[in-house]
C-alpha cells in the first residue's frame, strides 16, 4: 500500500491547484490508502488496480463514522482528479462513484457558521489591546474590511500600500497576501475612517517592534 499512496501523492501535486488545494488533495489521498488498508484489508500497489467497489466500500464506511456528506464531496471530488490524472477517467466517470450512487446527493451547501455577536467581539478586541496591540489592529482590520484569517495574518504586508489607496480617495482596497488560490480581491471600504485609524496602530505597532 506504500506503493500506492506514493503514487497517489505523486498524482495529486501533478493535478495542480493552489497551494492549499495540492496539501488538501495529498491528505485526503493519504487517508483514503490509510483506510483501504485498515478498514478494507485492500492491499493494492497501484493506481490502475483500483476498481469502484475499493470507493464505495471506503465512502460506505466514512459514512458510518458520520463524516458529513459535503465533507465526503470533497474526497470524492479528490479521488476522481487522481484516477484522471491517471488516465483512468472511465473509472473517474463511473455512474458507481457518483454522488448520486454513493449515496451523497441531497447535501446541502449551506455554512454552518455563524458570525460572532458584537459584544463577544469587542470584548475579545480590548483583551487582545491589553496585551498586544498589532493583534488587535489586525484584529480591527479584519473585521471591517471582511478579511479571512490568513489574509488579516499576512496583511502587514499590505498596510502601507492600503494606507496609500486611502490617501487617495480609493474606496477600494486590493487584497493580495494570503487569499484564498493566490488570487487577488478587492474589498469594498464602509467606514474609511475606522479603518485608516486601525491601521495607522498597526503601522505604528510594526515600528515599535521593529525599534524596540
Amino acid at each position: 500500500m506504500g506503493m500506492l499512496k506514493q503514487e497517489m501523492t505523486r498524482l495529486a501535486k501533478q493535478a495542480g491547484g493552489s497551494h492549499k488545494t495540492v496539501h488538501d488533495h495529498i491528505k485526503l489521498a493519504q487517508r483514503f490508502c490509510q483506510r483501504l488498508v485498515v478498514a478494507q484489508n485492500v492491499q493494492i500497489r497501484y493506481v490502475r488496480h483500483l476498481k469502484a467497489r475499493d470507493i464505495e466500500g471506503y465512502i460506505r464506511e466514512r459514512l458510518a463514522q458520520g463524516i458529513a456528506k459535503r465533507t465526503l464531496h470533497n474526497e470524492t471530488a479528490m479521488i476522481r482528479v487522481i484516477l484522471r490524472q491517471a488516465g483512468r477517467d472511465k473509472l473517474a466517470d463511473s455512474a458507481r462513484i457518483s454522488n448520486r450512487a454513493l449515496g451523497l446527493a441531497g447535501a446541502s451547501r449551506n455554512g454552518t457558521k455563524r458570525a460572532i455577536t458584537p459584544e463577544y467581539y469587542y470584548q475579545a478586541l480590548e483583551t487582545a489591546r491589553t496585551k498586544d496591540a498589532g493583534l488587535a489592529a489586525a484584529m480591527e482590520l479584519a473585521r471591517l474590511m471582511g478579511l479571512r484569517s490568513e489574509e488579516a495574518v499576512r496583511c502587514a504586508q499590505s498596510l502601507k500600500t492600503w494606507q496609500q489607496a486611502l490617501a487617495r480617495g480609493d474606496t477600494r482596497l486590493t487584497v493580495v497576501f494570503g487569499t484564498k488560490g493566490n488570487r487577488p480581491r478587492e474589498t469594498l471600504i464602509q467606514d474609511t475612517d475606522a479603518v485608516k485609524k486601525a491601521l495607522d496602530t498597526h503601522c505604528l505597532s510594526q515600528n515599535n517592534a521593529t525599534t524596540g
